[in-house]
């Protein structure tokens, strides 16, 4: 459904200050009505008036004629900086109530400020007498570009108030909301009012209008918000909406945002106000986007309304899942990030590739995705482009990083080594022998943990593996020269433990493979084992910042090498779309070619889901380029090997990302860095289909600890129809690279009515100490909320 602009009649103003939407059935027909409001700027003081369009069709035409246009009394603006207007039956008496909203714009502050026209009747007009004007309290801009309010039951039982504003500061301009609780048809806010909150990612620098409504858009029970801004560039305006997803009794979207959507056909080169609701004008179950905008153009100003069907990325998830962006930012450039236990994700930078940053010891935070907290977790050393692991205790192992900048000499690698702990914070350990700059970590099996590589103290490449004990302390292994085969193992290399207990390097890096290909390195017999199979120089050299994992489940060995660059460090620039798998459990493994990617990638990183494939997500096709990004997802199933094309990101993720898997099944990404200086803070979330198709199953009675080898039952109403029951273990990542995640297969014995017998797999190796989350997934590839474990030693 689209109208096109339609005129709203006897539009009379030269100059406007703001504008407004409603829709209601005031009549009684049975019919909503459409309300639009007006400031008329005009010579002397400011007037708000109003007028109603009778009987808007299913298409969203007024067929029942305009009623006259009605003042506002006592408006005592002398300048506006907008306006809103909403209507709802707030004493229940059947009749509705008409909420009117002014920004005060005189010299100093703003004010914004609202009263109530009581018993609307049937031909519009305010029978029950006004209440004063109450201010909106905390109200803190000096200048405003437009503003909005919609009337809702957030709690179900209560009318509240929503009120946006634009603010206009020097520099961008930002839209803000606040919820007041509990709205009385006395113009009271009983309840209170709750914070003003930023509408995310508000990319205009000025504005000529703006609105907001509220409506159940996806049949959850929870209304979503609809924010509504005119943009005004240098050249032709432009009108555009976005979603905040499942609105909670305060106020706080809990899913995210929804990309901008352009309103079609905005031929308006100046506006002077605008506004929006939301009515099923059809009587389909799903609402339209009714609007009004005020046109500005030389002479007489004209005032049009418009009715669109929403486009909601909704529609495709169940084909291409969604990404929401998020109210939080990182606050500091994520380039390291970890999940952790508590539901939580640590995100940490250390200078954050600024050598300004350095002895800065405060880049660190904690992002609890349901609480929608960012609280600081301050780094106690710099820890920009250090190593990291998961412990056995739930803890995190970080080694390495930054001692000093390139100035003159390249990067040198500190010997710091500290754990973070969920519930006590940093604690240092022993220093390691010598200095990591993009160095790998690895937890074994005996939850003892394996350094290799990075850059050390005097800016050369590591060669001497150490291994840091649970129990304190760091022990060198031989040199690598003196081992077997005499690899060089280069920065960042992307190993994982294989089930026997070697390291398998899959060939993906940071910057050269210093001469290395793949290859199997047996830290017992301190020897080094090549695996072939990528014959071509560009399949085995061009493997800069590409991405690998374990292929799901880990009990098949097998690994995925997923595209690359060309090895000048993080300005490669050329991405290749050459993807191999190889099977580790063949007696002579090597690579073979797997389906190509879509395009060249490099910087992306590659995430396990529950229901075992593999998302890819991120990165460019070449050096830093904004240009070259690529933003669509990608899913690549290992039981029919191929590449799908999922929902686009909205924000482009390059050098220093970073995406992992949360316990609800979505996965986070946030971070990238093309250049010192240029940090992305936003922080997106992708929704899978899998989480758009149909009911998720339930497990219960998960232990808190598993012991490899052990037998366990689960509680699961929908046992008949589970498929797979998984453990996946929790990320840690950085520069395309995560040494942790693994998803492990726990066979299905006897289904009982709604209990499953499981077994944990006895393999020490297979399952490395620490926390993993526990699904099961149905036949249809649904996935259950992941519940935490540990496998203990």
């Amino acid at each position: 459904m689209a109208t096109k602009f339609l005129d709203i009649p006897d539009w009379t103003s030269f100059d406007n200050e703001g504008g407004g939407t409603a829709v209601a059935d005031i009549s009684g027909s049975g019919r909503p009505d459409l309300v639009v409001f007006r400031v008329d700027d005009g010579p002397g003081q400011n007037a708000g008036s109003y007028r109603i369009g009778w009987d808007l069709d299913a298409e969203g035409e007024v067929t029942g004629g305009w009623s006259p246009w009605f003042a506002v009394p006592e408006w005592f603006a002398w300048h506006n900086d907008g306006s809103g207007i909403a209507v709802a039956d707030l004493d229940g008496d059947g009749r509705p109530e008409l909420i009117v909203l002014q920004i005060d714009a005189p010299d100093g502050p703003n004010r914004g400020v609202y009263r109530i026209g009581r018993r609307l009747s049937a031909t519009g007009e305010v029978t029950g007498g006004w209440t004063p004007w109450i201010d909106v309290p905390d109200w803190f801009p000096w200048h405003n570009q437009g503003a909005g309010i919609a009337v809702s039951t957030l709690t179900g039982h209560r009318h509240d108030l929503v009120v946006l504003h634009v603010d206009a500061p020097e520099g961008a301009n930002t839209g803000y909301y606040r919820v007041g609780r509990g709205l009385d048809a006395s113009g009271a806010v009983t309840q209170g009012w709750g914070p003003w909150i930023a509408v995310p990612d508000w990319f205009f620098w000025e504005n000529q209008g703006a609105g907001v409504a509220l409506a159940d858009l996806d049949g959850d029970g929870r209304p979503e918000l609809l924010v509504f801004a005119v943009d005004n560039p240098p050249g032709a305006n432009s009108g555009a909406y976005q979603i905040g997803w499942k609105l909670d009794a305060d106020g706080v979207v809990t899913e995210g945002w929804s990309p901008w959507t352009a309103v079609p056909d905005w031929f308006f080169w100046e506006n002077q106000g605008a506004g929006v609701d939301l009515a099923d004008l059809d009587g389909d179950g799903r609402p339209e986007l009714v609007l009004s905008v005020v046109d500005a153009p030389v002479g007489a100003n004209l005032g049009f309304y418009r009715t669109l069907g929403l486009v909601l990325d909704r529609d495709v998830a169940a084909q291409q899942g969604v990404w929401r962006l998020q109210n939080e930012t990182s606050q500091s450039l994520a380039i390291h990030a970890a999940a952790l236990h508590t539901d939580e994700v640590l995100f940490f930078s250390g200078s954050s590739n600024n050598p300004e940053n350095v002895g800065t010891k405060n880049r660190g935070v904690r992002w609890h995705p349901q609480h929608h907290t960012v609280t600081d977790a301050a780094v106690p050393a710099d820890f920009f482009c250090a190593g990291h692991a998961q412990l056995p205790d739930g803890g995190l192992l970080v080694a390495g990083g930054t001692a000093e900048y390139d100035t003159g000499h390249p990067f040198l690698g500190l010997k710091d080594a500290w754990t973070f702990d969920p519930d006590a914070g940093w604690h240092r350990e022993p220093d390691m022998a010598g200095g990591r700059w993009y160095p790998t970590l690895v937890t074994l099996a005996d939850g003892h943990v394996v350094a290799f590589a990075g850059t050390n103290e005097h800016g050369d490449l590591n060669l001497v593996p150490e291994i840091w004990s649970p129990d304190g302390g760091w022990f060198a292994l031989p040199p690598l020269p003196q081992w077997h085969g005499q690899p060089r193992v280069p920065q960042y290399a992307q190993l994982f433990l294989l089930a026997d207990g070697r390291l398998f390097f899959s060939g993906a890096c940071y910057g050269t493979n210093e001469g290395t290909g793949p290859g199997l390195l047996d830290l017992v017999q301190h020897s080094w084992t090549e695996v072939g199979g990528l014959d071509d120089h560009v399949e085995r050299n061009h493997r800069n910042q590409a991405a690998s994992v374990l292929l799901p489940p880990a009990q098949d060995q097998r690994v995925l090498l997923i595209g690359g660059g060309e090895d000048f460090g993080h300005h490669g620039r050329h991405a290749i779309d050459a993807v191999n798998i190889v099977d580790l459990t063949e007696t002579d493994p090597h690579y073979v070619k797997a389906p190509k990617l879509p395009t060249p990638r490099m910087h992306h990183v590659a995430v396990l889901l529950p229901d075992r494939t593999v998302l890819v997500t991120g990165g460019s096709g070449g050096d830093e380029s904004r240009p070259d990004a690529t933003n669509e997802a990608l899913l690549f199933d290992p039981a029919h090997p191929g590449w799908a094309a999922k929902a686009k990101a909205r924000v482009i993720r390059l050098y220093h990302s970073v995406a992992l898997l949360l316990a609800d099944g979505t996965v986070v990404t946030a971070g990238s860095n093309p250049a010192r200086g240029d940090e992305e803070y936003r922080i997106e979330r992708y929704y899978p289909p899998y989480l758009f198709r149909g009911p998720r199953p339930v497990v219960d009675d998960v232990p808190d600890h598993l012991h490899r080898g052990s037998a366990i039952t689960l509680t699961c109403p929908q046992a008949a129809d589970v498929k797979w029951v998984s453990l996946t273990r929790a990320g840690s990542t950085t520069h395309c690279l995560n040494t942790d995640q693994r998803l492990v297969d726990l066979p299905i014995g006897a289904r009982g009515a709604g209990t499953l017998d499981v077994t944990v797999p006895a393999g020490t190796s297979l399952l490395p100490p620490g926390y993993y989350l526990l699904t099961v997934t149905d036949d249809a590839g649904v996935p259950s909320i992941g519940r935490w474990t540990r496998v203990v030693l």
